[in-house]
Protein backbone atom coordinates (compact mmCIF):
# COMPACT_ATOMS: atom_id res chain seq x y z
CA UNK A 1 0.00 0.00 0.00
CA UNK A 2 2.77 2.44 0.24
CA UNK A 3 3.72 3.72 -2.63
CA UNK A 4 7.48 5.82 -3.56
CA UNK A 5 8.08 7.39 -6.96
CA UNK A 6 11.21 9.16 -7.49
CA UNK A 7 11.99 10.99 -10.62
CA UNK A 8 15.77 12.05 -10.75
CA UNK A 9 17.99 13.28 -13.01
CA UNK A 10 21.15 11.65 -11.24
CA UNK A 11 22.23 9.01 -13.83
CA UNK A 12 24.99 7.20 -12.48
CA UNK A 13 21.64 5.59 -9.76
CA UNK A 14 21.83 1.51 -9.20
CA UNK A 15 18.23 1.19 -10.03
CA UNK A 16 17.67 -2.33 -8.77
CA UNK A 17 20.02 -2.18 -5.32
CA UNK A 18 18.08 1.40 -4.81
CA UNK A 19 14.57 0.00 -5.51
CA UNK A 20 14.92 -2.79 -3.04
CA UNK A 21 17.00 -0.57 -0.43
CA UNK A 22 14.14 1.94 -0.46
CA UNK A 23 10.91 -0.88 -0.48
CA UNK A 24 12.80 -1.80 3.09
CA UNK A 25 13.37 1.60 4.35
CA UNK A 26 10.09 2.42 3.73
CA UNK A 27 8.22 -0.48 5.04
CA UNK A 28 10.28 0.13 8.35
CA UNK A 29 9.23 3.55 8.50
CA UNK A 30 5.90 3.19 8.02
CA UNK A 31 5.39 -0.26 9.67
CA UNK A 32 4.19 -1.98 7.00
CA UNK A 33 5.08 -5.36 5.46
CA UNK A 34 7.74 -4.97 2.44
CA UNK A 35 5.22 -7.15 0.67
CA UNK A 36 3.26 -4.19 0.22
CA UNK A 37 5.74 -1.20 -0.32
CA UNK A 38 5.69 -0.42 -4.41
CA UNK A 39 8.83 1.81 -5.17
CA UNK A 40 9.54 2.89 -8.67
CA UNK A 41 12.62 4.93 -9.77
CA UNK A 42 12.84 7.06 -12.89
CA UNK A 43 15.77 8.63 -14.35
CA UNK A 44 15.70 11.09 -16.32
CA UNK A 45 18.15 13.04 -17.50
CA UNK A 46 16.37 16.01 -19.09
CA UNK A 47 15.10 17.76 -15.53
CA UNK A 48 15.80 21.07 -14.39
CA UNK A 49 16.82 21.78 -10.51
CA UNK A 50 16.94 25.18 -9.95
CA UNK A 51 16.99 26.45 -13.09
CA UNK A 52 20.23 24.15 -14.16
CA UNK A 53 19.84 20.41 -15.56
CA UNK A 54 23.60 20.32 -14.12
CA UNK A 55 22.16 19.94 -10.82
CA UNK A 56 21.20 16.63 -9.23
CA UNK A 57 17.67 16.64 -7.30
CA UNK A 58 14.42 14.05 -7.05
CA UNK A 59 10.91 14.77 -7.51
CA UNK A 60 9.17 12.51 -5.25
CA UNK A 61 5.59 11.45 -4.55
CA UNK A 62 4.86 9.30 -1.55
CA UNK A 63 1.56 7.79 -1.10
CA UNK A 64 0.23 5.51 1.89
CA UNK A 65 -2.94 5.14 4.20
CA UNK A 66 -1.79 7.25 6.88
CA UNK A 67 1.31 8.87 7.54
CA UNK A 68 1.89 9.44 11.56
CA UNK A 69 4.72 11.97 12.13
CA UNK A 70 4.97 13.41 8.07
CA UNK A 71 7.45 15.69 9.37
CA UNK A 72 10.05 13.54 10.75
CA UNK A 73 9.06 11.22 7.92
CA UNK A 74 9.99 14.22 5.63
CA UNK A 75 13.53 14.60 7.20
CA UNK A 76 14.23 10.97 6.53
CA UNK A 77 13.01 10.49 3.92
CA UNK A 78 15.25 13.39 1.88
CA UNK A 79 18.37 11.87 3.86
CA UNK A 80 18.13 8.68 2.71
CA UNK A 81 17.39 9.77 -0.78
CA UNK A 82 20.11 12.37 -0.41
CA UNK A 83 22.39 9.65 0.51
CA UNK A 84 21.39 6.33 -1.52
CA UNK A 85 21.42 8.58 -4.92
CA UNK A 86 23.77 11.02 -3.90
CA UNK A 87 21.47 14.35 -5.51
CA UNK A 88 21.60 17.98 -3.15
CA UNK A 89 19.78 17.19 -0.15
CA UNK A 90 18.03 20.99 -1.14
CA UNK A 91 16.59 19.99 -4.54
CA UNK A 92 14.58 16.93 -2.85
CA UNK A 93 11.00 17.84 -3.02
CA UNK A 94 8.33 15.40 -1.84
CA UNK A 95 4.70 15.43 -2.05
CA UNK A 96 2.97 13.32 0.71
CA UNK A 97 -0.47 11.98 -0.19
CA UNK A 98 -2.36 10.65 2.48
CA UNK A 99 -4.61 7.39 0.52
CA UNK A 100 -7.96 6.49 1.99
CA UNK A 101 -8.21 2.44 2.84
CA UNK A 102 -11.78 3.07 0.97
CA UNK A 103 -10.40 3.76 -2.70
CA UNK A 104 -7.14 1.24 -2.34
CA UNK A 105 -7.25 -2.02 -3.88
CA UNK A 106 -4.77 -4.85 -3.72
CA UNK A 107 -4.95 -7.68 -4.98
CA UNK A 108 -9.14 -7.14 -5.97
CA UNK A 109 -9.24 -6.34 -2.34
CA UNK A 110 -10.39 -2.70 -0.74
CA UNK A 111 -8.32 -2.53 2.44
CA UNK A 112 -11.09 -0.65 3.90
Amino acid sequence: MPFLTIHTNKTSADKQSFVEKAAAFVAAELHKPVSYVIVELDVNGAMSFAGSADRNGALVEMRSIGFNDVSSLAGRLTDFITAELGVEKQLVNIEFIDMPASTLSIGGRLMG
